[in-house]
């Protein structure tokens, strides 16, 4: 995001620009001291946020947000003011917040958090095409969303080896799979030159079924293999591994966004098809997810944040129930919460953990 910053005090102004670089949230942020100078600034149409004094010599902040807001309707703006919160009430209609001199950091954080959502709302609101998905967490599944209505796609497939073999060539897209690689995975019993007439026909099923789904991608035929190419679709996998590797530094500002990443993840990797191919990327993948949860666990702890820290333990226990550092952890936070019957059960569930595992 965007933002600019306008307040005729020179050190107030680098003050509060310091305090908004460190919640992360902006790509950049420009200063000015002279409200003129902002209305005549080229890239204001593009900026996603103002944060405006309301005391300035010459125009106000109130009527500064009005010429600004001519120039880029969608643009957020935010008053800072020394004014006490009843009497701010009377700029609630022009603004999505204010803030009170002097700024605290934690009402900074809320407000920032606010400016993203109202951004990503608004942003879901005018992209109102199909989106496509290819599910990999927990099932292999394709749906589409339309204006945030998810819904999955019936794909009736010919056999339950077409259904596998595209899951692996889905795995490795983009890659060139060798045919006789894919013979040794899937047909290692079979002569070979049954097992490569098997190969051919099944490849044969699933361009039949792909051709058919409302999102493009092919199967190439090269000399050695084949490589499954996609277009107009995302594989939900690569998403959040992306997100996970895009995410900044933990921080209170950036709380939310590493609490989406480790609650959106709700299964591991094809767990419901069982494939015994696709466990080494399970559990790469499990491992990111436990480690980032462990992270965001002792982060919250640290900020003696025991609920929200529950609720990460709590989302990990059902997808890993026998974790053994989820379980401490859970010990921990009901002995800091006083929890004493609830620390007895979950220490009881420990000793049998222990037990289970040896």
């Amino acid at each position: 995001m965007k933002a600019i910053i306008v307040d005729d005090e020179e050190l107030a102004l680098l003050h509060f620009n310091h305090m908004l670089e460190r919640t992360n949230a902006f790509q950049s942020i420009l200063m000015f001291q002279d409200p003129a100078d902002v209305l005549e600034y080229s890239g204001l149409s593009a900026a996603d946020a103002v944060f405006l004094d309301i005391e300035m010599p010459g125009i106000n902040g109130i009527e500064l947000a009005e010429s600004i807001q001519a120039i880029n309707e969608n643009i957020q703006i935010i008053f800072i003011t020394a004014y006490n919160e009843f009497a701010i009430k009377a700029f609630e209609l022009n603004a999505v917040d204010y803030l009170l001199k002097p700024v605290d950091n934690a009402r900074l954080l809320t407000t920032v958090e606010r400016i993203r959502m109202n951004k990503k709302l608004r942003t879901a609101d005018e992209n109102t095409g199909t989106d496509y998905f290819i599910q990999c967490f927990g099932n292999l599944d394709f749906y589409q969303s339309l204006n945030g209505v998810k819904t999955y796609i019936t794909v009736k497939w010919r056999t339950s080896k077409a259904r596998e073999l595209y899951a692996f060539l889905l795995l490795n897209q983009g890659r060139t799979v060798s045919k006789d690689m894919l013979i040794e995975m899937f047909w290692p019993a079979y002569e070979v030159s049954k097992a490569s007439t098997q190969l051919y026909s099944t490849i044969y099923q699933i361009r039949k079924l792909i051709s058919q789904l409302p999102f493009s991608q092919s199967i190439e035929n090269t000399d050695i293999g084949y490589i499954l190419r996609l277009s107009g679709v995302k594989v939900d996998t690569v998403d959040w591994e992306n997100t996970l590797k895009e995410a900044p530094p933990l921080s209170q500002a950036a709380l939310t966004r590493h609490m989406d990443i480790v609650m959106s993840y709700e299964n591991h990797y094809l767990m419901e098809n069982g494939y015994l191919w696709a466990e080494p990327e399970k559990t790469r993948l499990a491992h990111l997810w436990l480690s980032k949860a462990y992270e965001l666990i002792d982060f919250l702890i640290q900020e003696k944040n025991e609920h929200q820290a529950m609720d990460v333990c709590l989302q990990v226990e059902k997808i890993e129930p026998r974790d053994d550092k989820i379980i401490q952890y859970k010990l921990q936070l009901f002995n800091q919460l006083g929890k004493v019957e609830e620390a007895i059960k979950e220490y009881e569930r420990y000793k049998q953990v222990k037990d289970w595992t040896g």
